[in-house]
């Protein structure tokens, strides 16, 4: 799955990533308007005029790091656990800006786009901020 996802999106396949959210019912939990599918409030933050966000490049940036098992989840990036070093703040370096990453690190809290997809290979959470 996280391969399948990486491939979606960066080849910006909306479609894709929906479908794949959806492949085992409509589980991906993702902030934001809980009215509106996943990929079009993606698709609308990439598109801000003012401030567009690298949500798609975000999302495979952090599929690219380490991840770690909780339960019956995987979960990217190693920085979301409970207890992440310094080491695993320092991996989202040109992911964030650094003066967010160093925020995060002195306040122990991630808040940058986690990933979780589950043992058997559903994509489960794919959530930003707090």
């Amino acid at each position: 799955m996280r391969e399948r996802i990486i491939k979606a999106a960066v080849a910006c396949d909306y479609a894709g990533l929906q479908k794949l959210g959806d492949e085992k019912g409509p589980s991906v939990r993702f902030s934001y308007d809980p009215d509106q599918d996943m990929t079009t409030t993606w698709r609308i933050q990439e598109e801000w005029k003012d401030s567009p966000q690298p949500v798609l490049a975000r999302l495979v940036h952090v599929l690219n790091l380490p991840f770690y098992q909780e339960g019956n989840l995987y979960w990217w990036p190693t920085a979301f656990r409970e207890g992440a070093t310094d080491a695993d703040f320092a991996l989202l370096k040109g992911i964030y800006p650094d003066s967010m990453i160093d925020d995060m690190r002195k306040e122990k809290s991630y808040i940058g786009m986690r990933v979780g997809i589950s043992v058997d290979g559903d994509w489960q959470a794919a959530i930003q901020g707090d």
